[in-house]
């Protein structure tokens, strides 16, 4: 038990140096640049619910989460939430539009209890001109983030709102999920209206369909956790629903 509990603790919670280095663009720097971005950077802290930045406002900075969970969205015309993404320890965002003084693409809330490291636009840049590698590593991380985006139009497209979810579930067990004797545990503070926010959906649907699928045993419901039973399972789910490839003429 103790050592489930300390495993848990170290995938949720990174140090400055554990952090940084799993950034995709900073993870293969040179020691002595990490040490001096190390140095640099800012920690700050936060509460569940709070705002750390807004949709519209100037970016100029760059943030490292090294605890919690982060969600970033847009409000629709309607005010209605449309989940951008889901981040967790070691995840960089902001990467960017930091570079060129953008305005934020969505609000960000923590989800749970958050620490962030920020590092500013002017360190940045120098830290470009005196290691070259960061280039070749910023652009694998925007290559990502454009990956990832294709991923949730697709998502948010799929007709089926249960495909729709599974997906969800399924790339959140992916990057935020943590092994048990009974499952996958998704612990990122997520709530049904999140998770609608994320596949563009009202609340009572996620939950109907939640519920649907914890009868079929596929998953286990719990206060802001989550647990996949059988991932097999669902990923047919995924794979029922995919769209039959076409021959190019």
């Amino acid at each position: 038990m103790v050592r489930k509990k300390e495993a848990r603790q170290a995938k949720g919670s990174l140090g400055r140096s554990g952090a940084l280095r799993r950034v995709p663009c900073l993870g293969a720097l040179d020691p002595a640049v990490l040490i001096r971005l190390q140095r640099e950077a800012r920690m700050g802290q936060y509460r569940r619910g709070d705002i750390l930045f807004r949709e519209g406002a100037v970016c100029n900075e760059i943030l490292v989460i090294t605890k919690g969970s982060v969600k970033v969205y847009r409000l629709s015309d309607e005010g209605r939430q449309q989940t951008l993404s889901i981040l967790g320890a070691g995840d960089c965002f902001c990467l960017a539009p930091s570079f060129h003084e953008a305005r934020y693409p969505g609000t960000a809330q923590c989800l749970t209890d958050v620490r962030v490291l920020t590092l500013g636009r002017a360190q940045c840049g120098s830290l470009l001109r005196d290691a070259p590698k960061l280039a070749a590593g910023v652009i694998r991380c925007l290559c990502h983030r454009e990956a990832a985006m294709a991923a949730l139009l697709e998502t948010v497209s799929a007709r089926q709102v249960q495909g729709r979810l599974v997906r969800v579930l399924l790339d959140l067990a992916r990057s935020r999920g943590i092994s048990t004797d009974q499952g996958v545990l998704l612990d990122a503070g997520l709530t049904h209206d999140e998770l609608a926010g994320c596949i563009g959906t009202a609340r009572e649907v996620i939950s109907r369909a939640l519920e649907q699928l914890q009868r079929e045993g596929l998953v286990r419901l719990g206060r802001r956790r989550l647990v996949l039973l059988n991932l097999s399972r669902l990923k047919e789910i995924i794979a029922a629903r995919r769209p039959p490839k076409t021959a190019l003429r």
